[in-house]
Formats: C-alpha cells, structure tokens, sequence
C-alpha cells in the first residue's frame, strides 16, 4: 500500500513538472503555537515550538500552484487526566508531509497573495521511547504572500493551520506501551496554528 501511494506521488509530481510554467523550492523556518484540547477526564496540551521544513511547487498558469510540503516541529507536550495515574510530560515531534494547492491572486509579476488547501500524514513521534509514535490523516490550510526580489529569488511569508484528523472517541496522542491512553472526545480536537518565513527559489521553464 505505501509503495502503491509513493508510486502514485511519484506520477503526479512528473505530471505537473511537465505542465509547470515554473518550478519553486521553498525552504522555511517560522515557529507553530501551543495548542491545548479537551482529552476524557482532563486536557491535554501540545507544545510550540521552532518550525523547520521545505515546499516544492508546481506553477500551473498565473492562478494556480501545486505543491508538496514536509515540515517538522519539535516542543513539550502534556496531559493532565483523573482517568491516568501519572501526569504526562514528554519531548514531542511533529512531522507533517502533505500535497495540495494554492489559489494564486497576482497584484503584479513580482507579488502575489495566496490561499491553499493540503491533506497528507501527520505524525507525532516521541524521541525519549516513552510513548509509541502516532501516525494521522491530516488536513493543511495555508495563506500569505510571496514577493520576488529578482526573477529566481523571492521572500514568503505565510501563516499554517494543521490539523491531524481523529475519529471520536480515538486515542491519539499518548498510548503507553503499559496499557493506558488518554482519548479525544473530538473529531478534530488538534488544532496546530504557526506562521513561516522563507527564501523562495524560482526556476522558470
């Protein structure tokens, strides 16, 4: 399944190279905001932190972009529940790996604002092997604007809503190899709000 998947991203990326009338490399740093959630019996809080990543896009004609984007964040993450023994306290990392699109609005060829969409895999792994590692469905939001100093070389700034998808009544983030979980009572209780900077690389076909 996961070669079919990889093998499918694979096409699509040499699809819309074909089609690009450009192609942007965007590495970024930006850093994403705490974000506390209702969990059974208590809440629960993921931690901020510094954001690091990069973007590749795809730029269709002058209204609309494909683009893939990996990301990684880095923070403390708590839970606080009458339904566990102990607190919960521990070194959290938020990987997001999603494709999608922007809705370009050009105000001039060198600046123009952007809204997108994106869906993927998050995945919140534990690097203290305390906790096993949690892999999700996740939804991407995106808006901001890009400014191109020169024609290959521009400056984005952008603010990022994540959001990693449960079913209620799931156990998302923390399930102790022990045997106790702490569970949202959500569909989409995570909600992870950042902002980024970047250096934008433009090659034009």
């Amino acid at each position: 399944m996961k070669k079919l998947f990889t093998l499918t991203l694979v096409l699509f990326l040499l699809i819309f190279e074909i089609k690009a009338q450009s192609i942007e490399i965007t590495p970024f740093t930006g850093y994403t905001f705490d974000h506390s959630f209702p969990i059974f019996a208590g809440r629960a809080r993921l931690g901020g932190g510094q954001t690091f990543g990069g973007m590749l896009g795809f730029q269709v004609n002058d209204f609309l972009e494909i683009e893939t984007l990996y990301s990684y964040q880095n923070g403390t993450s708590t839970a606080r529940s009458t339904a566990i023994q102990n607190d919960v306290r521990t070194s959290t990392n938020a990987h997001y790996a999603l494709i999608g699109a922007n809705r370009l609005f050009p105000t001039s060829s060198q600046m123009a604002f952007f809204t997108g969409a994106k869906i993927g895999a998050a995945i919140l792994s534990f690097p203290e092997g305390d906790y096993r590692d949690i892999s999700r469905f996740a939804v991407g939001l995106n808006g901001g604007v890009k400014y191109f100093v020169s024609d290959n070389v521009g400056l984005r700034v952008q603010a990022n809503l994540m959001m990693p998808i449960s079913n209620v009544g799931a156990s998302l983030w923390w399930s102790p190899g022990g045997g106790t979980q702490v569970g949202l009572n959500g569909w989409s209780s995570v909600i992870q709000f950042g902002f980024t900077g970047a250096l934008v690389f433009r090659i034009a076909k």
